[in-house]
């Protein structure tokens, strides 16, 4: 059975927010990875209101193009810190978790891309990945 696309978008939405919640249980990551996933939820909602518009997907994917870079900063940047700071405590099992969240989500981000990118397509009619058909009406220049 086939998935449309709102229902697409929806579950990635879903998911997105499901790990940007376990990850950010302990609090080990910057607000910087908090506002980035915030703006991924916001443009996520958005893109969910309007159903036939395709620029609110591609903003979402250049976003999130950009939120692997960052989150990979983010999470190599603080990973030593929270889990020094998290080891002293009898919390590491929060620690923990968390920073699987994190990088399984960081690693989930380009097949999340290529699903949006399915979306993108739906919403503009497009071919499979950009490949050129002809249309009907189509003549070759040499006339054969």
């Amino acid at each position: 059975m086939p998935i449309n696309r709102d229902t697409l978008l929806r579950i990635i939405i879903c998911i997105h927010f499901i790990f940007v919640s376990m990850a950010l249980m302990a609090d080990w990551l910057p607000k910087s990875y908090l506002l980035n996933q915030l703006t991924i939820l916001a443009l996520g909602f958005w893109a969910i209101v309007h159903r036939e518009s395709a620029i609110h997907i591609e903003l979402l994917m250049l976003i999130e193009m950009f939120s692997i870079i960052l989150d990979s900063i983010c999470i190599g940047m603080y990973f030593q810190i929270g889990k020094n700071s998290y080891s002293s405590s009898k919390n590491i099992a929060y620690f923990d978790i968390s920073a699987f969240f994190a990088i399984f989500h960081l690693i989930l981000k380009p097949i999340i891309l290529v699903l949006l990118n399915k979306v993108r397509q739906d919403r503009l009619s497009d071919s499979a990945f950009g490949i050129w058909t002809p249309t009907p009406g189509y003549t070759p220049i040499d006339g054969q």
